[in-house]
């Protein structure tokens, strides 16, 4: 038997701690991502059909829109929920005000005046805070201003643009007593405009899929704030946290713990822009983690648990995955640059890859794995065509995002005030000055 020197011993530890933590990293993705593949064969429950009869109307919707220096897009905004065929006596708009210091409301008067001819301009609420809180605090206060009516309490974020029919199938999806709350599926306006944009179109390919699966078991806990809707009733009880964002999220399994469904629906479609480069995504994206980070934390009573069934198993496994995983991942990192610095001088690298006589096999595995891995990195930085390369720098990326908004954790550095990015606000109203 090879007695091993130092360097060599050294080698080999850090590569089966390498290998451990890969295991711990990318095992829960995958296994998750086959079962729900296999859940979402199955299909959501029929869409109800529209009533026939006054004695059966649509529900009420209270739409609320949250604003904060939206002056570039909140009118298109408006004109987009105009152009929403849905009973106006079952609906109610709700703009709630974070102290804007552009001209928002301004125009949001403006639009109204010169809409009096329309059937919506009269169906609006507007509510102006003295001060910005956090949207959190806007969605609690606007769903309690909420009329008494009001049987679905809906949010939908200024540059989200809802697609024709939105509302109505909303209103259908409520019909059915055992649905609590509704998202829908965002479809990106600029999906191959850069690098940036396809990564965030390759990570929405893999949301979509465990969102749908997770609904068709039982219940998926993450949201779209963009476009989400819930029932009134099943929210009886639960008040946002305030100053831990994910806000949608929050509400979806508070509808869970409450015994109604969350369902993702992929036929309820909207439209939004990606974030066109890296800074624009940081800000959107570490805001969002962070949200997600403490949601899941706070809520890991539910992880695993057998009496909430298939949606104990989605809690434990989409837990594990932000806030485990990516530790487990830099952990793995370092183990497996130990492990290459010691086993190169040790052995050379030409015999770890060449599996040479001598030179421990998990070595030489772990050697090319990690060449492999580091090819489909580079592969899809280089925008090159190799297959599960744009998957692999996807996942690495929200690694580091969620890595990087847990420590922002720690250090007392809370991202719940929303951060507002003007590149895309820029974007869409350009997009719908040329339309």
């Amino acid at each position: 038997m090879l007695e091993l020197l130092p360097l060599a011993s050294i080698a080999v530890n850090a590569g089966w701690t390498q290998a451990a933590l890969a295991v711990g990293t990318v095992t829960p993705f995958l296994f998750h991502r086959t079962v729900v593949s296999r859940w979402a064969k199955r299909e959501l429950p029929p869409l109800s059909p529209i009533p026939n009869s006054s004695d059966q109307p649509m529900p009420f919707i209270t739409l609320v829109l949250p604003t904060w220096n939206e002056s570039l897009i909140i009118e298109g905004k408006l004109n987009g929920i105009e152009a929403q065929e849905y009973p106006r006596d079952r609906l109610e708009i709700i703009i709630i005000d974070a102290a804007s210091d552009d001209n928002t409301m301004q125009l949001v008067r403006g639009w109204m005046e010169s809409h009096r001819d329309g059937d919506l301009a009269d169906r609006i609420k507007i509510i102006i805070e003295e001060e910005r809180k956090g949207k959190s605090f806007s969605i609690n206060r606007a769903f309690a201003a909420a009329t008494k009516e009001a049987e679905v309490l809906m949010m939908s974020d200024v540059d989200c643009r809802l697609t024709p029919g939105s509302l109505m199938h909303v209103g259908r999806r409520f019909l059915d007593s055992k649905i609590g709350a509704l998202t829908g599926r965002q479809v990106l306006l600029n999906p191959d405009q850069n690098q940036k944009t396809e990564e965030e179109a390759t990570y929405r390919d893999t949301f979509t899929l465990f969102r749908i699966g997770e609904s068709v078991a039982d219940s998926t806990p993450i949201f779209h704030g963009e476009c989400a809707a819930y029932r009134r009733t099943a929210l009886a009880g639960h008040k946002l946290i305030e100053g831990a964002n994910a806000d949608d999220s929050q509400m979806a399994v508070a509808v869970r713990r409450n015994g109604a469904r969350a369902i993702y629906d992929p036929e309820l479609v909207f439209k939004e822009l990606a974030p066109p480069d890296s800074a624009a995504q940081n800000i959107q994206k570490v805001r969002r983690a962070q949200g997600l980070v403490r949601h899941f934390w706070r809520n890991r009573d539910i992880w695993f648990k057998p009496r909430y069934g298939k949606f104990g198993w989605t809690m434990g496994a989409q837990g594990w995955m932000h806030i485990v995983a990516p530790w487990l991942m830099v952990l793995g990192i370092l183990a497996g640059v130990s492990s290459v610095v010691t086993a190169i001088p040790e052995y050379g690298l030409l015999q770890l890859i060449s599996f040479s006589t001598g030179v421990p096999m998990l070595l030489s595995v772990l050697m090319w794995t990690d060449l492999i891995v580091l090819a489909l990195l580079i592969s899809a930085s280089l925008r090159l065509p190799i297959p599960l390369s744009g998957v692999a720098l996807t996942f690495f990326v929200y690694m580091l995002v969620l890595l990087r908004a847990q420590v922002l954790i720690l250090r007392g550095r809370s991202l719940h005030r929303w951060q507002q990015v003007s590149a895309v606000r820029e974007a869409l109203a350009e997009l719908e000055r040329r339309e």
